[in-house]
């Protein structure tokens, strides 16, 4: 029998938050980079959006691959062996001669981010109590909001030094130094060691509502569109498009993603106080008319803006996790590769469809197509249930 007494806060969900920051550096890296590779290799806005879409396809759309494998079979090296392949694929982009060889980098950065992720969160979930799944899982994705901030300030700062797109090559030694820590820490304390498997195969049968599931991953996907949009184009507005500096134009990034921290943590205690669907319609309902200032906001006021937008829509991330994985008991990395991965990949295909937008109707045009998704978002989130049974019989908010 699974052990019923509440767990605060431990040194492993700790250690996991920690590798976790590691693991999205080279997302949060990939977009500081994109300017420099448009005027390396020539692109168009079209072909930067290509690049975005390679890396969330591969870090992120193939996950529940990973998932239905880790739900099934022990492999915590996973998670350390993902973080090395993840720290070495962004060290060699700097490297790369050609467009083409630079996507194959990210390929290869892309598939040792997505088989990070799906573990790590299993293991998040089973260490977790019931009363605390939210706050746990906040300070997990916490690891992962810091992790992209830092990658963009890491990478700029990178960048301004002699060598400039040669120094990529520094980014391999986070990765290499806390996958070894993880390597040999983890395995004992692998969700794989704390269920009987008799247990474990009847979770596994448990059926899976499909029809919520799907609306789910529906808000997702327009949330994870937002998200992929404003990583690729503040950047390109400010700097390329608008003439600005680079240094600034990655400042506001750093400022839009680290805001996403503290609106991470706090979006996962409210889940767990007020329910996750509040969480979740209330995130959109207080982006919607923030992300229709973009495009007029100027001067002073963009930076707390920006911020203002990642705190409130990061929100409900920890939310929709927590809220697939009590829909799939016995199936959390794969719920949490769907949330984490599928969906969020799946909004890559936004930024290619925005590059298509910029090319023809101006960078501008962007933010008045991103305006407009809270709404869809919204409508779909209104299905989502208001309350959920949990595994043990609990009745839980939803």
């Amino acid at each position: 029998m699974i052990d019923q007494k509440p767990r605060v806060l431990s040194k492993p969900i700790l250690l996991i938050a920690i590798s976790h920051i590691f693991a999205d550096l080279s997302v949060g890296a990939l977009p500081i980079l994109l300017p420099f590779f448009k005027n390396a290799f020539g692109l168009t806005y079209a072909q930067v959006g290509i690049i975005v879409l390679v890396q969330n396809f591969t870090s992120s759309t193939i996950q529940p691959v990973f998932g239905y494998i880790t739900d099934r079979l022990k492999m915590p090296w996973l998670v350390p062996a993902g973080l090395l392949l993840a720290g070495l694929g962004t060290a060699a982009t700097g490297l790369a001669n050609s467009y083409h060889v630079l996507l194959m980098i990210v390929v290869i950065t892309g598939l040792g981010v997505a088989a990070f992720h799906p573990q790590a969160a299993k293991t998040v979930h089973t260490l977790s109590a019931v009363h605390n799944r939210g706050q746990n899982m906040a300070i997990y994705s916490v690891g992962g909001n810091l992790g992209q901030a830092c990658g963009s300030v890491f990478m700029m700062a990178l960048l301004t030094l002699p060598g400039t797109m040669n120094n990529t090559l520094y980014f391999c030694l986070p990765a290499l130094v806390l996958s070894a820590l993880l390597w040999w820490k983890l395995p004992k304390e692998s969700p794989d060691h704390l269920t009987r498997s008799t247990e474990k195969k009847e979770s596994l049968n448990s059926p899976i509502p499909y029809a919520l599931l799907a609306i789910l991953l529906l808000y997702i996907l327009f949330r994870s569109s937002i998200s992929a949009g404003l990583t690729t184009y503040i950047p390109l507005y400010y700097a390329d498009y608008l003439g600005g500096s680079h240094v600034y134009a990655s400042y506001l990034l750093s400022g839009y993603l680290l805001s996403g921290v503290p609106g991470t943590y706090i979006g996962g205690i409210l889940g767990d106080r007020f329910g996750r669907k509040t969480v979740i319609m209330g995130s959109m309902v207080l982006t919607l008319p923030l992300l229709s200032l973009l495009k007029v906001v100027t001067g002073f006021w963009t930076f707390p803006l920006v911020v203002a937008i990642g705190f409130i829509y990061i929100s409900s991330f920890s939310s929709t996790i927590v809220l697939a994985q009590e829909m799939m008991p016995g199936h959390e990395a794969l719920a949490a590769s769907l949330t984490l991965g599928f969906s969020i990949g799946l909004g890559g295909i936004a930024v290619t469809v925005l590059g298509y937008v910029a090319d023809h109707f101006g960078v501008p045009s962007v933010f008045v197509v991103l305006s407009a998704i809270p709404l869809a978002a919204l409508s779909i989130a209104y299905f989502l249930p208001g309350r959920l049974f949990r595994r043990d019989n609990a009745v839980a908010r939803g």
